[in-house]
């Protein structure tokens, strides 16, 4: 994918032919010196945008997490049926559907941490939690519950979709309909009669 002429050099078109790369060689390929040859130049040009592999690393890792979370808000704002059950589950197929179509990708998202303090990575990190808030918040959580809900949410699809990725689940049963279990599963548990009835069990 050679740079279009006339098209300048920018982070943002280092970043698409990283993914580029990456997608099509695995992630062997996530590095400055392929991704120059990529775009047709010389790697020096490339370190006035980006300090070196790690950097690149984690522009791509942005990157992938701003498609992934503007994939997820265009399929909810198409979705008629609001109700928070239903974002919820919507969002958790939506997940898995850009998973399945960008498994490498995905890999390298869920290999790297972000600084929530850094400037580069701090806004997506925040648009994360942002998005949990967004999809969990019509359930009526209060502020600890909503900690608590978005990292068992987060926990659930993201260890299944590493597990199905690596090829784990050795059992023959549908892997959708184990999915779609986990999901109901997930929602019954964040329900104010379930929180009620936890709530009573540790009192008695």
């Amino acid at each position: 994918m050679p740079r279009p002429k006339g098209r300048k050099l920018t982070q943002t078109v280092i970043v698409e032919a990283a993914i580029s790369c990456l997608e099509k060689e695995g992630e062997a390929a996530l590095g400055v010196n392929r991704v120059a040859r990529e775009l047709g130049i010389q790697p020096p040009s490339l370190y006035n945008h980006l300090a070196g592999n790690e950097a690149l690393r984690q522009a791509v890792v942005i990157e992938g997490i701003r498609r992934l979370l503007s994939d997820l808000r265009h399929q909810a704002e198409r979705s008629t049926n609001r109700t928070p059950q239903t974002r919820i589950r919507q969002a958790a197929h939506n997940f898995r559907q850009f998973v399945h179509k960008h498994p490498v990708l995905y890999t390298v998202m869920a290999a790297v941490k972000l600084d929530s303090n850094n400037p580069d990575s701090g806004p997506i990190v925040q648009d994360v939690l942002s998005f949990y808030t967004e999809c969990l918040q019509p359930l009526g959580l209060s502020e600890e519950e909503m900690i608590h809900a978005s990292r068992l949410l987060a926990s659930a699809l993201q260890g299944f979709m590493q597990i199905e990725l690596s090829g784990q689940f050795v059992r023959s049963h549908s892997l959708d309909e184990s999915y779609a279990w986990m999901v109901e599963r997930l929602i019954q548990a964040m329900q104010p009669a379930a929180r009620n009835l936890a709530n009573d069990d540790r009192e008695d």
